[in-house]
């Protein structure tokens, strides 16, 4: 077996002689034909030891297979509104004008575009670490050497040497040294430690793109929560404020009715106490809409302002029809699923680079310069010095950190790919849920139709009634409360159908384009 000697030393220098050499410099010849034995056996000393620990390369496990569709009731469609841009999905001008401002003002939005900046440059630096360095130097200098010194008695025996030209004399009480050159190093990606970093940190840039990308879909869809939450508290408000009219007028029929002896203190104070209880509720739900109205502010990145929303709650604004597509779709829509899978494959290059670093580092090294002791002869063509150096490296006693260091990339490899596996099945539970969710919502909002067409005239008639003695008051109390909680749930059940609408169109991977 034959290794590679531990370094390639080629240089040229020119360095006069004056004296004869000495007997002891004779035996270099033997010096460095043992040195060179010494490097050949270290060096493929350090590569057995190296080579013992390598682990074995790191493999990838198999993904799980999704199902081919969400529920047998639907089956499976290539179509699916994810596909749609939010100005096609949402259909209400005022709405897509808020999230067109909330995309542009918010802080989050900013800040994940900062992180998609700092990702770019650490991809950046990966890849000039393939790429040879090179610098470029100057340096002057000044040194007096002691007469009992190497270098002292060097340069006064130089300067007595007939060999030599008047330029090539040392200033001896101080010797100037001026250099003027570049230098380059290059790192040999032979076992793809570099490489595999760099791929590491290409795929956290896209992690970090498709983080950007969940931001932007999540702005959409809390933008579009908000407005539509407003717009049922306004309605909520709208039915209570009838309601109270509603109340108000009941109360004066009793209050006449007291009058004339028909009823009593009782009745009076009972229509007193649903309509206090009434006016409370509606002012709960003046809060609820400042409340919203404020967070809906503040992710538009303002201080003050109002919100511009429509008058009605009817899922119109919303497709008509919603496409579902296929759960297969949802590894290339949805951005957080793209985000975990691309996280996987930087651990695994992470992994792949931390095996490759029980393998020798190669490299190379170079410089060339202008080099003299003189500032006249500096860029004189004898005054060039060059170098060329290769060296290899093996780790030796570093086996137990390099040993730990894989071990904690191939355990948060596993991480990686666990994380991706929840993300896969959780998003397809979550789909599947609002499909049935918005299914058995709509037969409510179909019932709770019917319930208050039917509750439509039961104020109006109990109030006949009681006048004309055909029913109690708590009758008319009753049918008030009857018809305030069947409006009341209608609305908020549309609320429920839009919200859950809003909410998958997010679950299938929309709301980022």
């Amino acid at each position: 077996m034959s290794y590679l000697p531990q370094c390639l030393n080629v240089r040229k220098e020119r360095r006069p002689l004056s004296t004869p050499v000495p007997n002891h410099f004779k035996s270099s010849k033997f010096m460095f034909t043992t040195q060179k034995y010494i490097s050949i056996l270290l060096t493929g000393l350090s590569l057995g030891i190296g080579a013992c620990g390598i682990p074995l390369k790191v493999s990838q496990k198999e993904n799980l297979k999704v199902p081919g569709h969400y529920t047998t009731i639907n089956g499976a469609d290539s179509t699916s509104i994810a596909q749609l841009n939010y100005r096609d999905f949402f259909k209400d001008a005022h709405l897509t004008a808020i999230i067109e401002e909330v995309l542009q003002n918010n802080f989050d939005q900013q800040i994940a575009a900062e992180q998609l900046n700092i990702a770019a440059a650490y991809l950046l630096a990966r890849k000039g670490a393939l790429l040879p360095s090179v610098q470029a130097g100057i340096n002057a200098s000044g040194t007096h050497y002691g007469k009992h010194t190497i270098e002292g008695v060097g340069n006064f025996d130089t300067n007595l040497s007939p060999n030599i030209a008047e330029s090539q004399k040392v200033n001896t009480a101080l010797t100037p040294n001026y250099w003027l050159g570049l230098s380059a190093g290059w790192e040999i990606d032979v076992w793809g430690k570099l490489a595999n970093l760099k791929q590491a940190a290409q795929k956290r840039f896209l992690a970090t793109q498709q983080a950007r990308d969940l931001v932007h879909a999540t702005l959409v869809t809390q933008a579009a929560s908000l407005y539509y939450e407003l717009i049922t508290l306004d309605k909520m408000s709208a039915i209570l404020k009838d309601n109270i009219k509603l109340q108000e007028q009941a109360l004066e029929i009793v209050n006449i009715q007291k009058e004339v002896g028909r009823a009593t203190e009782l009745a009076v104070q009972q229509f007193q106490a649903q309509l206090v209880n009434t006016e409370a509720t509606w002012v709960e739900m003046q809060q609820q809409s400042i409340n919203v109205e404020n967070q809906l502010l503040a992710l538009m990145g303002r201080f003050e302002g109002t919100i511009k929303r429509s008058a009605k709650l009817e899922p119109a604004h919303l497709p008509l029809k919603m496409a579902y597509g296929n759960p297969a779709q949802l590894l290339s829509y949805r951005p957080d699923i793209k985000m975990a899978y691309s996280e996987l494959e930087a651990s695994h290059a992470d992994a792949q680079a931390a095996r490759a670093a029980f393998f020798p580092t190669i490299s190379l090294s170079a410089y060339g310069a202008f080099n003299a002791f003189n500032t006249s002869q500096l860029f004189n063509p004898t005054s060039l010095v060059y170098q060329l150096l290769g060296n290899m490296v093996a780790p030796v006693f570093q086996q137990n950190q390099l040993k730990s260091q894989f071990k904690v990339a191939s355990a948060q490899q596993e991480i990686a790919f666990l994380q991706y596996q929840q993300e896969v099945v959780e998003a397809f539970q979550e789909v599947k849920t609002l499909i049935r969710f918005i299914e058995n919502n709509q037969k409510i909002l179909d019932l709770k139709s019917k319930e208050v067409s039917a509750l439509v005239n039961s104020v109006e008639i109990s109030n006949d009634l009681y006048v004309t003695g055909y029913a109690n008051y708590l009758e008319i109390i009753n049918a008030q409360r009857s018809k305030r909680a069947a409006d009341l749930d209608l609305i908020q059940t549309k609320r429920n159908q839009a919200q859950a609408m809003i909410q998958l169109y997010k679950a299938l991977g929309g709301g980022w384009q």
